[in-house]
């Protein structure tokens, strides 16, 4: 039987994170021996019931240089032996790739969800050119960022694999957002979705809300660790009484579902699993244009892109999609994420970047 441990030792809940849960359900569900590593008391439970998947929860992530966590990893790889070692986390490349190699693990991926600049040279050699790690990124775009410096990557280390979901069930109950908030009928329903965070530019949405209409509405699911500093500058504009938080939600799909319009305002991202998310429900979406979103929406041909922190461009856009003035069908949104963008292809080139030698 094949293995693979994945390691996602994080303290917020967010894209990567969903992302190993997904990929860690479907290697299971494809028969592969499946450990997630997790800081205690985080998410455990979210990765319960996943066929032929184990947690083991570690006490910390350590430092560059904490010999315990080390020693730890080394003993968790040499007791599992696993066929593929995969980091979710930046943060985690050093200390996994050292403990991958000194555990006699061949074959060890890092993941790259957003663009990073390169701050440790003499890291990034040990690591992708002595120790053969290879890089997965999500988009294009990032690809080509990090094949700028090729003293540690090139075509043989670095890899994209989009971000694929499953197909919306056309059962999918949507949530009506109008009855939760006791909002009247002819409302706008804005969904933005994410961790609390500078960088997801929640802090926008009073300035946005204040160039539309009263009848539209946001509507947000997420949670962070600046959710009460953002919540708490919201809540001193009008414009608050406007924008509804969910916190942590489960049933996306039916928030997808529920939802007249998707705005993902981040002002750096790698791929969004957000934007992907409303585009395979049909929903119609405003982004901004951080890394992989041109891709998605293929240059503005299935959504519109706007410039990162342009507000009034934000509102004009969710008022011409509100007013029909600029429409693409949902058959024809959701066929677009299914071929380009689909979960089957993400199964195929993660099996493949993983198992493949």
């Amino acid at each position: 039987m094949r293995k693979a441990v994945l390691f996602c030792p994080s303290r917020v809940w967010g894209g990567i994170e969903k992302n190993v849960r997904l990929r860690a359900r479907f290697l299971g569900e494809d028969g592969v021996r499946v450990y997630v590593i997790l800081l205690k008391g985080f998410f455990a439970e979210r990765f319960a019931e996943l066929p032929n998947v184990s947690v083991i929860e570690v006490a910390s992530r350590g430092g560059d240089f904490n010999l315990f966590v080390v020693a730890n990893y080394i003993k968790i790889l040499r007791d599992i032996a696993p066929d593929v070692v995969f980091a979710a986390l930046k943060k985690d490349w050093w200390l996994v790739s050292l403990a991958s190699k000194l555990a006699g693990v061949d074959r060890v991926v890092l993941y790259l969800g957003i663009a990073r600049r390169v701050k440790s040279p003499l890291k990034y050699f040990v690591i992708f050119r002595m120790m053969k790690s290879v890089l997965m990124v999500n988009s294009d775009s990032l690809k080509q960022a990090m094949l700028k410096h090729p003293k540690f990557f090139d075509e043989n280390n670095v890899f994209r694999v989009y971000n694929g979901f499953d197909v919306p069930s056309a059962e999918t109950e949507p949530m009506d957002f109008r009855a939760m908030f006791n909002l009247p009928a002819d409302t706008v329903v804005v969904g933005c979705a994410g961790r609390f965070s500078p960088q997801k530019g929640f802090d926008l949405l009073p300035d946005i809300l204040s160039k539309l209409p009263n009848n539209i509405h946001i509507v947000h699911a997420g949670e962070g660790e600046f959710e009460q500093e953002i919540k708490a500058a919201i809540q001193l504009r009008p414009e608050s009484k406007r924008i509804h938080f969910l916190g942590y939600h489960q049933n996306m799909p039916s928030f997808f579902a529920g939802i007249d319009v998707f705005l993902l305002c981040s002002r750096n991202e790698g791929m969004a699993n957000v934007l992907n998310e409303a585009m395979s429900h049909g929903t119609p979406v405003v982004s901004t244009r951080v890394p992989g979103s041109e891709e998605l929406l293929a240059h503005g041909e299935y959504g519109i892109l706007v410039d990162v922190d342009d507000v009034p461009a934000m509102a004009r856009a969710i008022s011409a999609i509100a007013n029909g003035e600029h429409a693409v069908g949902p058959e024809r949104l959701k066929r677009w994420i299914a071929d380009e963008f689909g979960l089957e292809r993400m199964v195929r080139e993660t099996n493949q970047l993983f198992f493949s030698s």
